[in-house]
């Protein structure tokens, strides 16, 4: 009787696991943590990717701001330059000097400034960067008089302007009529200007911008 009691004791002994066993498991939880530190390290690289991506397009939107104020609020009103000469009211191109100039209504006057809410601006294009210069004093007696210039965009390897002209038709480049054309030297403002320009480490970047008819 004892005997068998002793025998039952022993075959309720719990079986240990077999070293084949204990090494597929590590294998297994190694395998799932690579997988897990794989999946984690892209996860990061996509999240650090898309913080530079913001970062940059937080930085192109302002510029942009910039120029679409100045475009939607082009007047037409032609000035006198430092030689006497009258300049139209809105002219550019890309192979120009100045890109673009143009006069502009509703500029800011907090201070209550004994100055009109008129300005003309300039966008000019040197050495990849694209400059904006401004001046409170329409007919000017010298380039100087009340200039302000601010670097918008740097970086900027190739750059096109083009100007929507409703005088005739092109319905292949545009729903609203008209002609896209690379100059603008007419007494008249075009309907709208694009903006086409790539930059370094972005790609490139295109903007249509309507003028306001009045």
């Amino acid at each position: 009787m004892a005997y068998l009691f002793k025998q039952n004791l022993s075959c309720r002994q719990p079986k240990g696991f077999t070293l084949i066993e204990v090494l597929l498991a590590m294998a297994i939880t190694a395998f799932i943590a690579l997988m897990a530190n794989s999946g984690l390290g892209t996860a990061i690289t996509a999240a650090e990717q898309h913080e530079v991506q913001a970062d940059m397009i937080a930085e192109i939107q302002l510029p942009l701001t910039v120029l679409e104020r100045d475009i939607r609020h082009a007047v037409l009103r032609p000035v006198t330059d430092e030689y006497g000469e009258q300049v139209a009211a809105l002219r550019g191109g890309s192979f120009n000097d100045v890109v673009l100039m143009l006069t502009r209504r509703g500029w800011d006057n907090p201070r209550g400034l004994a100055r009109g809410d008129l300005q003309r601006v300039h966008y000019i294009m040197e050495d990849e960067e694209l400059w904006r210069e401004s001046w409170s004093v329409l007919d000017r007696i010298n380039e100087e008089d009340s200039q302000q210039r601010t670097l918008l965009l740097d970086g900027v390897t190739e750059f096109e302007i083009t100007f929507l002209d409703g005088g005739s038709t092109n319905a292949s480049r545009s729903d609203i009529g008209g002609e896209w054309v690379d100059d603008w030297e007419k007494a008249n403002l075009p309907l709208a200007i694009e903006f086409s320009f790539q930059l370094e480490n972005f790609g490139e970047v295109r903007r249509v911008f309507s003028i306001p008819i009045p």
